[in-house]
């Protein structure tokens, strides 16, 4: 007889800890995801991944975006290579879908995070089979160290996995077959009862992981599409193009002066010349009626978007999220958890493209002031750290390749590591070592990456 969950890892006391009002992925395991082995992504309120195009750093916003779809309780494919439609966050497929995820002459997916929330440190780890039916091959939830829920055998013919989750009582653990077409602990809420002391452990641990990871947003503004002029809507959300950003605009201007007034001196901040405001322009009336976004350059005159710089209007869609959060986002929050314990994680592609380094630095001071109030973080992504160099509070990771096997590496970058040496070249001016050989462990906790 198995022993119970409960047994089956050591115990471990949770130490003493500032209470946690709303749950935050602090770490993202890349254990087999498109070019990352064995990987692991550590998470602050403001993380800087940076590395050069074709690294991989797109790839690992993807995967927390995977686990983020997932969450939501679909089938598996579906969440991943899109339901269709042109709203929601599973409307689209992930980039390359559900075939793309899996690594080169592999056939499952493996994906892992680390959630700290108010019950403890909640770690999800999960393994998705792509050859015959896509499916859960394995999945385990566990809580500072015990494990609350594990998959066992399957029933491929009927699309069945067993799982096991902790009871704490008399009769001792459950065990049920469950569909394995969908996450498990997505599944959780539905299938357990919550009679027990240890089976409303097992809920409360399942939905603060669950409400982490629904709450993710990735942005990749599209300068041209967001050169249109748009249909006003009372309640717009922005889409992940930033296509309606005009919208977006109108609303926030009329039902927030407040942020309004931070998100134009967030956008003075940044431009290259005088600033006097940010406004948006309309023509048409009742059906026909369009809205533009227009910066004001007092005598130099009106530039609307659709004549804007795409750094320009990039910059604006990443400050207006900032500024106003999840409110104003295309997502799907979990509606049954009060606004005041969920956090907004925002995936920010390539942050700095067809920005300075100056202007880059001032939009990551925006982010740094806006996600140490803990209701929003950051993970972005730049070609080059100079913008983030010098700025405290930011974890600072490289990406690069491993030249012998082709895989992503990630690299923690020390703040002492940070510091521009003088009278060096820009690229060394980073003062970012080249760390040891791929695949090797430095003392520290430099390295994050073990490879293969």
């Amino acid at each position: 007889m198995a022993p119970p969950l409960a047994a089956a890892t050591r115990e471990v006391r949770p130490t003493s800890v500032p209470e946690v009002k709303r749950p935050t992925v602090e770490e993202l395991r890349l254990t087999s995801f498109k070019s990352y082995r064995r990987a692991v992504l550590p998470m602050s309120p403001l993380t800087v991944l940076y590395g050069p195009s074709g690294a991989g750093k797109s790839n690992a916003l993807d995967a927390l975006g995977v686990l983020s779809r997932l969450a939501h309780g679909e089938e598996i494919k579906s969440s991943l290579d899109g339901v269709g439609g042109r709203r929601g966050p599973l409307a689209a497929p992930v980039r390359g879908g559900l075939a793309g995820c899996v690594p080169h002459g592999r056939n499952a997916i493996i994906l892992g995070c680390a959630v700290r929330s108010r019950a403890g440190t909640v770690r999800l780890d999960v393994v998705v089979r792509t050859d015959e039916r896509v499916r859960i091959a394995r999945e385990s939830l566990t809580l500072d160290g015990q494990t609350l829920m594990a998959t066992g055998e399957q029933d491929l013919a009927r699309g069945r996995i067993n799982t096991t989750w902790h009871n704490d009582s008399r009769q001792g653990d459950i065990r049920a077959p469950l569909p394995n077409g969908s996450l498990i602990t997505a599944q959780l809420p539905l299938r357990v009862a919550g009679a027990s002391k240890g089976e409303r452990k097992v809920l409360d641990a399942a939905e603060q992981l669950l409400t982490a990871l629904r709450e993710v947003f990735a942005l990749h503004p599209v300068p041209a599409a967001m050169r249109g002029w748009v249909r006003p809507e009372p309640q717009a959300r922005l889409h992940a193009s930033a296509a309606n950003v005009s919208a977006v605009l109108h609303r926030l201007e009329h039902e927030c002066p407040r942020r309004w007034a931070r998100l134009l001196r967030a956008v003075q901040a940044a431009a290259p010349h005088p600033l006097l405001g940010l406004g948006v322009a309309q023509r048409g009336e009742g059906e026909r009626r369009r809205l533009l976004a227009v910066f004001d350059e007092g005598v130099l005159g009106r530039t609307g978007a659709d004549q804007a710089s795409d750094g320009m209007l990039r910059l604006l869609a990443f400050a207006a999220v900032l500024l106003t959060g999840a409110a104003v986002l295309d997502v799907d929050p979990a509606i049954e958890v009060p606004d005041a314990h969920r956090q907004l994680v925002l995936l920010a592609e390539d942050l700095g493209a067809g920005l300075a380094t100056e202007q880059a630095g001032a939009l990551l001071r925006v982010a740094r002031e806006v996600t140490g109030k803990s209701d929003i973080r950051l993970l972005a992504t730049l070609q080059e750290p100079g913008a983030a160099l010098g700025l405290d509070g930011v974890e600072l990771v490289e990406c690069r390749r491993d030249p012998a096997t082709g895989h992503s590496l990630l690299r923690r970058i020390e703040p002492v590591a940070r510091v521009p040496a003088q009278g060096t070249a820009a690229g060394e001016a980073a003062g970012l070592p080249t760390g040891p050989p791929a695949g090797t462990v430095r003392g520290g906790g430099a390295v994050v990456d073990l490879g293969e």
